[in-house]
Order: C-alpha cells, then structure tokens, then sequence
C-alpha cells in the first residue's frame, strides 16, 4: 500500500459521541472521497512528490509531526505538527499536520499557518465519511459577499463548532498547485485593469477548496523546506476592493517546482491554481 493509499482507507466508527445540537441551516453532505496528494504536490513540487525521495521526505515529516506535543485535542483525538522554517517574529509558518488517534496517523496534510482572519459564514459542510467524519471541506461565504471552500485543519477537534456556529471568524491560507504570470488583457471583450483579481472552481479537481485564480502579487519571501526543496510565501489579493486593500489577500504557499516563471516581482498579475484552508481563529 503507497503513502496516500493509507490516507483513503476507511477507519472503524468510534462509539460513544454525545449528540449536537446543530444548525439546521446548514447543509450537512456525506463524501466517501478526498485525499491530500495534490496538497503534497504543492508542498514539495509534484515532481519530488512523484520520486522515493519526494515520498521518503513526507513520510520523514508525518514522524516528526506524531512525535511532537499536540497543538489541538479532543477526548482521544490529536492533531500533531512540525514546521519547516518559520521567519523570526513573522506570523507565517509551514509545515505538516497530523491526525492521530493515541498513536495511529489517521491522516496528514500541508499546513500553513497565517493571522490573516475573515468573517465567514457556512452554508455546507463536507464531511469525509471514510475518514470518520474527521475531516471536512466547508462551503460558505466571506465577508458576506464572496463565496469560497476550504479544507478546515482542525475540524476533527472543532467539528461541533462548526456544526452548531453558522457564523465564524476563519483563519484562511493557501497552498499553490501552479503559478505563472497573467498575460490575460481582456474578458469577452472587456479590458481588464493592471489590478483585476478574481478566482472560480477548479475545473481539473472538482472539490469545493480548489481554485483557479488571477491575482495581484503583494509582497514574497522564501521558505526552504529542505536545503534543495523551497519556494516562497506569497501575499496575493484575489479580490481588488479599493476601499479595503485586505478584503481578500491571503498567504499561499508556491514551491518554486511548481512555477512556470522564474522570478517574483510585487505587482505583478499571477495566475495559477490553489486549494485553500482554513481554521477556527
């Protein structure tokens, strides 16, 4: 069995959970499927990811992370992490996050930690049946006024919140899957301005966190995974708001093997592919 084949197996039910008084107008869907490959792939660049090396170095992490004190739990649930690199006094951090149950991974993913916060409302939750219902993307509305899907780090320990709280301060990050620069000058006949940003559902993975998007560099700084593995930290701004330069302008991670230019400059229009995440602020 390969790394990520682990990540989709079912896990046995847990007896014992205590009933919740939710929200009922939120929309609760049950998915057998949802892995977090193409979330490694933007970690570590799909071509290490698609090597023994690539695999080696994630599984190193996955220890690691199980090893360290746990950041969040929740009667016998545990998330665990351990970070890469983190800038001193910066409030960006990357890393991998682990789901365990005493011991047992049930699951990993890429983590970057951002203070960046926007008022969220949830309109649906995604829960991973075969996960347990452990992990969940969720489907809603920022700021109320755009939509958008992310994959929440720390729903195993917050799903009751999220359950019971339709309205939500949301912690959101991304993590890149391409970048390039936007050449794009028109839209169906329509100049686009130096500042147009905007973002719509991937149509090569169809998950609710995934995004194709054009945005506005802000601001960049490296970060190395490994001495022969890094990429920078970008500040991109998917929606331009004169009258509020922060109403959409997230953190990303991109590994520079997953770019398709070979320099950064602020300013400059980026395209490219994400998946969001997002916790509990």
């Amino acid at each position: 069995m390969s790394l990520f084949d682990f990540f989709k197996k079912k896990h046995k039910n847990n007896s014992g959970q205590t009933k919740l008084q939710v929200d009922e107008s939120i929309d609760f869907l049950s998915v057998d499927n949802g892995s977090h490959g193409d979330n490694f792939g933007g970690l570590i660049g799909f071509g290490s990811f698609n090597t023994e090396n690539g695999e080696n170095l994630i599984h190193q992490h996955m220890v690691l992370s199980s090893m360290q004190k746990p950041i969040l739990e929740k009667n016998e649930w545990a998330i665990h992490q351990t970070i890469f690199q983190q800038e001193k006094e910066s409030d960006k951090s990357l890393g991998v996050r682990t789901l365990q149950s005493g011991k047992e991974i049930l699951s990993a993913y890429p983590y970057l930690k951002t203070n960046y916060t926007i008022p969220f409302t949830t309109k649906e939750i995604f829960e991973w049946s075969h996960m347990d219902n452990l992990e969940a993307e969720i489907k809603g509305g920022g700021r109320d006024t755009f939509g958008l899907g992310f994959f929440a780090t720390d729903y195993a320990i917050n799903k009751d919140k999220y359950k019971s709280n339709k309205n939500l301060n949301i912690k959101i990050s991304a993590i890149g899957l391409v970048l390039d620069k936007s050449n794009l000058s028109e839209i169906d006949g329509h100049n686009l301005s130096d500042g147009f940003a905007s973002y719509m559902p991937n149509q090569d993975i169809p998950r609710p966190t995934y995004y194709d998007f054009i945005g506005v560099l802000i601001d960049y700084e490296s970060v190395n995974i490994t001495e022969k593995n890094d990429g920078y930290i970008v500040k991109v701004k998917l929606i331009n708001e004169e009258s509020n330069p922060d109403f959409f302008t997230v953190d990303m991670l991109i590994n520079k093997e997953n770019m398709r230019i070979s320099s950064l400059e602020k300013g400059m229009r980026i395209t490219g592919a994400l998946w969001f995440q997002g916790e509990i602020a």
